[in-house]
């Protein structure tokens, strides 16, 4: 499949930019208090503003200038990109639904095993490490994670 390059992303991140500029306001509150500082919307427009103009940018380019990348996409090559991806989603939805050391003993095995490592002592040195996090979380930073049932 080909895609021009500079084209699609110039509309991709144009449409998210301008739905991200219309849902900050409820994002992100002003504060009760006026302290003659900033607003804490600023910065996230700043970025926004500059994603879009970038985009057009991008659309022009491609457009009038024909400037444009064509990238060949061969779903072959980009299979074990596209699944690592999906057990990484499947790692945040189930640290959400489930808990984060659920989450660490079904997902990370998973990963580990698609990524080729049979030998058992990775397994568990891996896993050994994740509740290690777990614990440097909760103990030392003081950090809470979701536990069992995603509490």
């Amino acid at each position: 499949m080909n895609i021009r390059t500079n084209l699609l992303a110039g509309i991709f991140f144009g449409i998210l930019s301008l739905f991200l500029i219309f849902i900050i306001p409820s994002q992100i509150q002003i504060p009760a208090f006026d302290n003659g500082g900033p607003s804490p919307r600023l910065i996230p427009y700043m970025v926004l503003i500059g994603i879009f103009i970038s985009s057009m940018g991008l659309i022009f380019q491609s457009l009038f200038f024909k400037k444009e990348k064509i990238f060949y996409y061969d779903f072959k090559k980009e299979k074990a990109g596209i699944i690592t991806l999906f057990i990484i989603s499947l790692f945040g939805f189930l640290m959400i639904k489930l808990g984060f050391l659920i989450a660490i003993f079904i997902s990370l095995p998973i990963m580990i095993y698609y990524l080729g490592e049979r030998k058992t002592h990775v397994y568990i040195i891996d896993l050994i490490i994740g509740v290690g996090i777990y614990f440097l979380f909760i103990k030392i930073f003081n950090i809470s994670l979701p536990v069992f049932g995603g509490m």
